[in-house]
Formats: structure tokens, C-alpha cells, sequence
């Protein structure tokens, strides 16, 4: 099966609302779209992430610790990652706004990345590529 495109990923969040806020403040994300039942469509980098509340029955849970680019014990997935123009400056705007910077850039020869937490328990990995002349 070909697959055309990533389409979405979808996280349970205790106040959608709030989670989307986070990615629109600091990501420069925009809403798209609010459903009545608390579900809110956020675009970010051309794809969409949706936020819809933890279903009935379900208590959301506390994050575990961060180890390695993703929460422990691991099952599914470890971290999203999102490319930046300069990792170094995000991680100091993102520390600016009191966010929870999980791994300070690490710098590679042709990668700089970092880790941060965003709600929901969600690690985000930020990305710059530095691609030889």
C-alpha cells in the first residue's frame, strides 16, 4: 500500500483546549477547527494534530520520567519531532516561557536536537539539520 501522506496524530488531553493553546502560542500553530464535545484541530508545520478529551472511563495519568528522547518504560511513541531554524534559540525562548526543557541541545555534526515537554505528557524533539555546502 502506498501511503500519500502523513495525515494527522491524534492525543488524549485532559483540556484540549489548553494543549492546542501550547502549541499555538509557542509553535506558531493555528487552530482549525473546535468540536462541541471539547475536540480542537490544531495545524502545525502542514499537518494537523487533534486534541480530543480522554475518553470516558479513562483517568489520565501523571507523565513517567524522561530517558533517552522519550518517556520510561517506552511503548509506542517515544517523541514528535519538529524541524526549527536554530535549536539553541528555541530552547531559549521555550526556557524563557518556563517550559520544560527535558534535554538541552545536543550538537552533532550534521544534527542539533533538544528535548521538551509539552502537556499531555507529549516529549517534543526539536530538529535543526545542518546540510554540508
Amino acid at each position: 500500500m502506498h501511503v500519500e501522506a502523513l495525515d494527522h496524530i491524534h492525543i488524549y488531553s485532559a483540556d484540549p483546549a489548553k494543549s492546542a493553546e501550547f502549541y499555538e502560542h509557542h509553535f506558531d500553530g493555528t487552530i482549525v477547527q473546535r468540536h462541541e464535545e471539547g475536540t480542537v484541530l490544531l495545524a502545525l508545520g502542514g499537518k494537523i494534530l487533534i486534541f480530543g478529551p480522554v475518553p470516558e472511563g479513562v483517568a489520565p495519568a501523571h507523565p513517567p520520567a524522561f530517558e533517552g528522547g522519550a518517556r520510561t518504560p517506552g511503548c509506542g511513541v517515544a517523541h514528535i519531532g519538529l524541524r526549527v531554524a536554530d535549536v539553541k534559540a528555541a530552547v531559549d525562548e521555550l526556557t524563557q516561557a518556563s517550559v520544560e526543557i527535558l534535554a538541552q541541545p545536543v550538537v552533532e555534526p550534521d544534527i542539533t536536537y533538544a528535548y521538551i515537554g509539552a502537556p499531555d505528557g507529549v516529549v517534543l524533539e526539536l530538529t535543526q539539520y545542518e546540510i554540508p555546502a
